[in-house]
């Protein structure tokens, strides 16, 4: 018996010895990191100094960067044999390391290499300032760094970098400008909370993504030219300037023909000049938290993904040429309060009542004025996929209700109820009566609903009015076909008491089903 399982050990070691070289090599590659790589020598001799072949080196400090560290990485270095390094990541957390020798010797490593793919994240007080060989590399192609300090003394000649990405990082007026004319081949381009800038000044024939999330620091200046842009994001920007970020927008949409996804959020300005978002091109369009009141206008014909999110002061909406297959979601939260902003709501709802999918955040709903369809506030919503996401099943009653009532030709509907959200529901009067005669939805077109998040056991308040508003859908929904309950995976799965409840409650429909769902995540559409 001993000597059969010799044999097959040996077999074992003999299949993993005969891979090829570059095979296990390019297995290791795909590592975590480059000290697992090596661990991998305890596998097979042939494995024991593959790892030195392999041209990814990653390096991921646990905890503060010692004596330790600083030596495993010296001695890996020594050891490896690779002539040419496709990727370098460098992760460590310092302290008073602004110009330490020994990262510019593992960096002048990498590039001496022809390293393309270059991650340098440091976590430390200050930043680490790069040294300058770094700025003349014709071998990179991705460039990531964290907690450094850019200050190039002369040209940039990155002639091969399509990705930059730059987070906590220290930039000057004039260095983003530099790093940018030295990328002539440069697609990605990420600021991110960095600071000592205010003026922004991007100009590029190549770059088709955009990220610039700022910090504090108030923006004087923001220029964008790049005729091939696809994606822009501008997010967490300060100024004191109504017109610059109108005239900023204004400029990339008018000057980017290619422009598909665009994301507008956490902008602060007392006044805002109109937002006027026009393109031929934009599918995807972002407006989120715009502090400062202002007017905005939207008019994309090719637009498939609208999302108004956060806190926004509008005043006045025009949605224009947006098509039926848009989906809009709708989640934004109005400083001046529901009375305020009826006017505004009704517009909202009445220039997207052609679209055909719809996705209700609970900040919107909260602020839908509680009225009636007869009271004159009416628009027909020809929508046929709804999403509500609602933790306030009993204070978004009315509201739920008023919306399901205008949406005649409803054919889906998912209602999200967040789990992790506390909310007080005390148990009582049911507010889901049985009488559904103006809801026109329910009598020929809702056919699949969606409960997520469900609460259990049903007698501790919420979970006794969500099992209020099933038992109202299932009982008049008269052409529904399946109703899906999902419910968050504790590892009991769904309990079988309150699965046959549900499975015995009155059903309009005789070919519903009820399908019972544990998922282990659960969270908001948005």
């Amino acid at each position: 018996m001993g000597s059969k399982r010799l044999k097959m050990e040996e077999e074992k070691q003999d299949r993993i010895s005969d891979l090829p070289d570059s095979l296990i090599q390019h297995i290791l590659s795909f590592l975590p990191s480059t000290k697992q790589a090596i661990q991998t020598g305890i596998l097979s001799k042939r494995w024991q100094k593959q790892w030195t072949e392999v041209p990814v080196l990653i390096f991921n400090s646990d905890g503060m960067f010692n004596e330790n560290n600083l030596k495993f990485i010296d001695d890996t270095l020594i050891l490896h044999d690779c002539s040419k390094i496709y990727k370098f990541h460098l992760y460590l957390r310092l302290f008073h390391l602004e110009r330490d020798p020994q990262i510019a010797s593992k960096i002048d490593f990498a590039t001496s290499k022809d390293v393309e793919d270059l991650n340098l994240s440091l976590s430390m007080e200050g930043f680490y300032l790069l040294p300058q060989f770094l700025f003349n590399n014709a071998s990179l192609v991705k460039l990531k760094t964290v907690g450094c300090s850019f200050i190039p003394n002369g040209k940039v000649n990155w002639g091969c970098l399509t990705v930059l990405n730059i987070r906590r990082c220290k930039l000057t007026d004039h260095t983003i400008e530099h790093l940018v004319s030295g990328s002539p081949l440069l697609e990605s381009l990420e600021l991110i909370s960095c600071s000592e800038y205010d003026k922004i000044v991007i100009a590029s024939k190549s770059l088709k993504r955009l990220v610039l999330h700022h910090g504090i620091p108030s923006i004087s200046v923001l220029e964008i030219s790049c005729p091939k842009l696809e994606e822009v994001c501008l997010q967490g920007m300060v100024t004191n300037d109504p017109k610059l970020f109108a005239q900023a927008i204004e400029n990339v949409l008018s000057g980017s023909s290619l422009l598909e996804s665009m994301s507008i959020e956490s902008i602060y300005v007392r006044v805002l000049d109109p937002l006027v978002i026009a393109s031929k091109s934009l599918k995807r369009l972002v407006v989120g938290s715009i502090r400062g009141g202002f007017d905005i206008e939207i008019s994309c014909p090719k637009l498939k993904e609208l999302k108004l999110l956060g806190c926004l002061n509008i005043n006045d909406a025009k949605l224009l040429n947006l098509p039926s297959s848009l989906c809009a979601t709708i989640d934004f939260q109005h400083p001046r309060g529901q009375k305020a902003c009826k006017g505004l709501i009704k517009d909202i709802l009445q220039q997207l009542q052609h679209v055909k999918e719809l996705k209700f955040g609970s900040w919107f709903i909260s602020i839908l004025p509680t009225m009636k369809v007869e009271d004159g506030f009416s628009p027909r919503l020809n929508i046929k996929y709804l999403t509500l996401n609602s933790p306030h099943l009993i204070k978004h009653h009315s509201r739920i209700s008023y919306v399901l009532r205008i949406s005649p030709v409803l054919e889906k509907l998912i209602i999200n109820v967040p789990p992790y959200r506390k909310v007080n529901h005390k148990g009582g009067n049911n507010y889901w009566l049985p009488d559904a005669t103006d809801f026109d939805c329910l009598e020929s077109h809702l056919k699949t609903i969606k409960i997520v998040g469900f609460d259990f056991p049903v007698g501790d308040g919420r979970g006794q009015h969500m099992l209020y508003l099933i038992q109202f859908l299932l009982k008049n929904a008269r052409v529904l076909e399946k109703m899906v309950v999902v419910v968050k995976d504790d590892g009991t799965g769904f309990p079988l008491e309150v699965s046959h409840e549900l499975l015995c409650l009155p059903r309009c429909s005789q070919n519903a089903i009820i399908e019972f769902v544990c998922s282990k995540e659960i969270g908001i559409f948005l």
